[in-house]
């Protein structure tokens, strides 16, 4: 077989380039950018010399792919995941944790919910029955979430401060943009099953973590090429021949992994084709914004490494110097707000004044200290939103044309658009092109 080429330098991407070199291929990854990481990527901080995630990040336990591909690359001291559940939420000035026991299965959550003080006892006995009701039904539902909740007793409180908390972290879309379906992956995988739920943090920069990965392409007669645009796909009689560069040079090939979204891979896809009209039905999905912001202070101010705010007008804040030690003295903490519509309307001096003001009134720490200097990322497109109908939109690896697989989060692969979901999109086409190589060597004679 002639040398494979990968599109797109995101997790998907490096995830299949790192498998395909694992199976004694020699891929070639281009990547447009002058990094890897796509929307997971870093950049080097002129003013400290630190590497700064341009998104902040985090996985569940549960995300059995990407703790292999860390593990596979290298990288599995660049994440620290809990032992058990605990997640601080504040609401009301008080800290409340959501945290396991050692009841079994989706038991263990008992104690924790019926202690959650930001519910009245008798919310918190229906949100308990709703949780029974979800892990037995609801995993084909199409259903909106919120009228799912509803039906089940479920009132704008409980669902504002449990159920849509939780969907907006790991959704990116609150509980009335939903299905139900991707509601029940997330707490069925997660929240329900033991020791699924447990966050996982980086200890170090997600550029380290594709820094590594590139090393173990480099090891492997793999390739990770920066600064190069694919062009055009080049197919022939229905079949993959070579990918052209923007410098017009070309890449003979017969097998190409497309690892990026929907609209990117159909500007350099053949106009009349089938993929042609899939990707079309793909870039219909509906997309959600993610603001983070990034807030250095001249003392730290956080006494957890992270925190879930409820009734507030931020979500979540993370203590990044804390985790990846590189605050010294100082404070260092980034706000990342998931479904952030809103925000993306304000300008950059207004969110970060109003993060601020949030901070100092969430952590007391806070109100003494000096902000040093912040900074403002927007992502317009960060996920797309799993509503009803979303999964009959997203094609899957296989393709009509020969040796043209695709991957990326909003592919088929059974999960909502998150890290794990592009990890195993990355997988499951470069297995396919495993099978396409084993298929086409002939049995001896």
């Amino acid at each position: 077989m002639k040398r494979v080429v990968v599109i797109g330098g995101g997790f998907a991407g490096i995830a299949a380039a790192c498998r395909l070199a694992a199976e004694g291929h020699r891929p070639l990854l281009l990547e447009r950018a002058p990094r890897l990481g796509g929307r997971a990527g870093s950049y080097l901080d002129r003013e400290t010399g630190e590497a700064v995630d341009y998104g902040h990040h985090i996985l569940l336990a549960c995300c059995t792919a990407a703790r292999g591909f860390l593990a596979r690359v290298g990288a599995s001291d660049c994440v620290r995941f809990q032992p058990e559940l605990r997640i601080p939420i504040r609401c009301d000035g008080r800290t409340s944790l959501l945290r396991t026991s050692l009841l079994p299965g989706p038991l263990h959550l008992l104690p924790s919910l019926l202690a959650y003080r930001p519910l009245a006892p008798c919310e918190r006995l229906r949100a308990l029955r709703a949780g029974l009701a979800l892990l037995a039904r609801g995993r084909r539902s199409h259903e909106v979430f919120r009228r799912w909740l509803a039906d089940r007793g479920q009132g704008p409180r409980a669902i504002d401060r449990l159920w849509d908390p939780i969907a907006v972290a790991t959704l990116n879309a609150p509980s009335d943009r939903v299905a139900t379906a991707a509601a029940a992956k997330v707490f069925r995988d997660g929240f329900f099953a033991p020791d699924g739920a447990n966050v996982g943090l980086f200890m170090r920069s997600l550029g380290e973590v594709f820094d590594r990965a590139r090393a173990y392409l480099d090891d492997r007669g793999g390739e990770a090429r920066t600064d190069a645009t694919a062009a055009r796909i080049l197919v022939e009689d229905a079949a993959v021949r070579g990918v052209e560069l923007a410098d017009e040079g070309i890449i003979e090939c017969d097998a190409v992994v497309s690892a990026v979204a929907p609209d990117a891979l159909r500007r350099i896809l053949p106009d009349r084709s089938d993929v042609a009209e899939a990707v079309d039905r793909a870039m219909t999905l509906e997309w959600s914004p993610i603001v983070d912001v990034h807030v250095w202070f001249d003392r730290p101010v956080m006494d957890e490494l992270f925190l879930i705010a409820v009734d507030a007008p931020i979500q979540t804040a993370f203590d990044v110097g804390s985790l990846h030690g590189t605050a010294g003295e100082g404070g260092y903490v980034v706000v990342s707000q998931s479904a952030a519509g809103n925000w993306m309307r304000r300008t950059n001096d207004e969110i970060g004044e109003t993060v601020l003001d949030a901070l100092c009134e969430l952590l007391p720490s806070a109100r003494d200290a000096r902000c040093v200097r912040r900074r403002v990322i927007r992502h317009p497109r960060a996920t797309f939103v799993p509503s009803s109908g979303s999964d009959a939109l997203r094609p899957r690896a296989a393709t009509p044309i020969d040796g043209l697989f695709l991957a990326g989060d909003w592919t088929a692969t059974g999960w909502p658009s998150t890290i794990e979901g592009a990890i195993r999109s990355g997988i499951a086409a470069s297995a396919r092109v495993e099978r396409r190589a084993e298929a086409s060597v002939s049995p001896p004679s």
